[in-house]
């Protein structure tokens, strides 16, 4: 008999070790961006049918929504959300004294406490949350799995306060849905500024209901030499066809283009202000507006729209009733953006024809101007005005800085080649968006432009003062879309691109550290799986463009990089590499002339193709 009394506590024991919440290792966090303290305790706490959640201030409820619809989606938990309760398992309470975006996480194994000051010090948090949550989360339909998150205390807050996407709609078209799907890709890494490039040569994508043909016509195009370059890659490579859904049959032509309605607009900007991310119109102008000129030809200087050797022509400056279209447009786009800014682009003018314009030269001598680039500043300052009186500020290209910048304009750093941009405007106390080709143009290939250069980018010029370092709110990358037909080819230029640049734009340049960060990164990728996100794997490397050989010669590939589950398949007959090909495992002997086909894939992705033709040496 006592035998069996033993037996019985030591069922109890292991039933309750069982029943446990589990702990966690170090290793199994990979929060991006790094915060700025985290502190791991042992157990976890677990997400349940039961759960609840209590608000404390109403700046809670976007991130308690958020949070409250992806455990729905995910695991089928519907939380209880209340004011009423004195302490719920999830608790949010407002805190005085942290900044805007910053926020605290203690997480015990009976309750997850909440601290912010604002709605995006709170939305940040449930970020954090999210990743701490298995990837699983992130499913469209309920999964099978267990929610814990580890107990720990996190404190954060970002580095700078403009951390970015842009999107071209212009050169090729997508969707509310995509742009949707963007933004929350964009919510997972705390980047909170998206960047809609609405308008530009190749087509106008935004309804303004006083221009009508800027959409009616002006949002349509024949085939360009973009759409053809796109379609000659299609040929060996799917993520360049471009979507079908975008051309439309019009007086017997097949065109190419779209456009968001005003409704459509603001159904987007709700949807990014559910996830305290603001979203900035870019209408350029004067220059990169032939969309526009075709169809209002009294734009122009000549009456005429066309081109120059590489760029368009653009408006005229010489005419009232320039001045009185932009700022029709404006009005209109004023009220759609609640945002403090308006893009206006600014950059890549072609002057050539203001100098060839009486008008123009008239409107330079009537204002004593020097020469064309301050006519365009004197343009700037008028839109500027106008921008103002309705409450907005100018935003625009460093370009805009050539001729004489005005006080209150911020600028856009693009131009790596002009390093001085970012000095003049920070001296005259402008702020300065920093966004360059040389390291966040994600529409430039991943094999020139790879995460360890854009983790390992400082975007604060070293020659800036402390004092004039305070104008750099920020960086953001750009996705021009010229060779960007499709949104899944959108997801491979941005992804994992997107996740460096917000480790740049969140932590602090003294924490980051690119070891720590590759071990993160490596964990997020199953997560980018669930999300349906077709990123770049690593590409095949060792195959040259040309092959010599005497008598045979040896192929050696390897990956770029190591990435679990990423194989290379070839062939040796000139054909597109499918997963059926020959799969590498060594290297290889060619005896013959030919074509090397080579591309990695991981699962049903795919890399861009490398190619090497073999021919006998002279």
């Amino acid at each position: 008999m006592k035998t069996h009394f033993l037996i019985i506590p030591l069922m109890m024991i292991l039933l309750f070790a069982s029943c446990s919440n589990p702990n966690f290792t170090q290793k199994q966090i990979s929060l991006i961006p790094k915060p700025v303290s985290f502190e791991l305790h042992e157990s976890s706490f677990r997400f349940q049918s039961k759960t609840s959640i209590t608000i404390k201030d109403e700046d809670a409820r976007k991130a308690v929504n958020y949070l409250g619809n992806m455990l729905s989606a995910a695991a089928g938990i519907q939380v209880d959300v209340s004011g009423a309760n004195e302490f719920g398992d999830l608790h949010f309470t407002k805190a005085e004294g942290l900044k805007t975006e910053a926020y605290r996480i203690e997480v015990t194994s009976k309750q997850i406490l909440v601290k912010a000051s604002s709605e995006s010090g709170f939305f940040n948090a449930v970020q954090t949350i999210r990743q701490l949550l298995p990837e699983q989360i992130e499913s469209k339909s309920v999964v099978d799995a267990e929610w814990f998150v580890p107990c720990c205390t996190v404190e954060d807050e970002p580095r700078f306060s403009w951390r970015g996407m842009h999107m071209d709609f212009s050169r090729h078209f997508f969707t509310v849905d995509e742009v949707k799907e963007f933004l929350d890709y964009m919510a997972l890494y705390k980047l909170n500024t998206y960047h809609m490039h609405l308008t530009d040569d190749q087509g106008w994508r935004i309804e303004i209901k006083k221009y009508p043909l800027l959409t009616e016509k002006g949002a349509w195009r024949i085939e360009n030499n973009q759409d053809t370059v796109c379609m000659n890659l299609a040929k060996e490579n799917e993520l360049y066809q471009i979507d079908p859904k975008n051309y439309r049959e019009s007086n017997g032509k097949k065109e190419y283009g779209g456009f968001f309605s005003q409704e459509q607009i603001k159904e987007i900007i709700a949807y990014a202000d559910e996830r305290c991310i603001t979203v900035v119109p870019e209408i350029d102008m004067p220059g990169h507006f032939k969309s526009a000129i075709d169809n209002y030809l009294f734009l122009s200087c000549t009456g005429e729209a066309g081109w120059g050797k590489v760029f368009s022509t653009p408006a005229c400056l010489g005419k009232e009733t320039t001045y009185e279209f932009m700022e029709n447009i404006l009005a209109e786009v004023v009220e759609l953006f609640p945002c403090k800014y308006v893009h206006i682009g600014g950059d890549e003018v072609r002057i050539e024809s203001w100098q060839e314009c009486p008008k123009c030269q008239a409107e330079i001598k009537k204002h004593k101007l020097s020469n064309e680039h301050e006519l365009q500043s004197h343009f700037n300052r008028r839109i500027e005005k106008f921008l103002q009186s309705r409450g907005k500020q100018l935003l625009g290209w460093d370009e805009i800085i050539e001729g004489g910048l005005s006080k209150d304009a911020t600028v856009m750093w693009w131009r790596h080649w002009a390093p001085q941009s970012p000095k003049i405007a920070a001296q005259k106390g402008n702020d300065v968006v920093v966004t360059t080709t040389s390291a966040y143009y994600y529409d430039y290939l991943n094999d020139h432009n790879p995460i360890e250069k854009i983790y390992a980018y400082e975007p604060v010029p070293a020659d800036l003062t402390p004092e004039q370092s305070k104008h750099v709110l920020g960086v953001q990358a750009n996705l021009w879309s010229e060779w960007i037909p499709s949104f899944k080819r959108l997801q491979y230029q941005a992804f994992p691109r997107l996740i460096p640049l917000a480790e740049t734009a969140w932590t602090a340049k003294e924490q980051k550290n690119f070891k720590d960060f590759s071990h993160r990164i490596n964990k997020h990728y199953s997560r980018l799986d669930e999300m349906g996100i077709y990123y770049y794997i690593p590409a095949v490397e060792g195959l040259k463009e040309k092959i010599e050989l005497t008598d045979t010669t040896t192929v050696n590939l390897q990956l770029a990089y190591p990435h679990d589950g990423v194989e290379i398949f070839y062939t040796l007959d000139g054909s597109v590499p499918t997963r059926n090909s020959l799969l590498y495992t060594e290297p290889f002997v060619v005896k013959k002339e030919g074509e090397i086909k080579a591309r990695a894939y991981k699962g049903e992705m795919f890399n861009d193709l490398k190619t090497a033709i073999v021919s006998k040496a002279e």
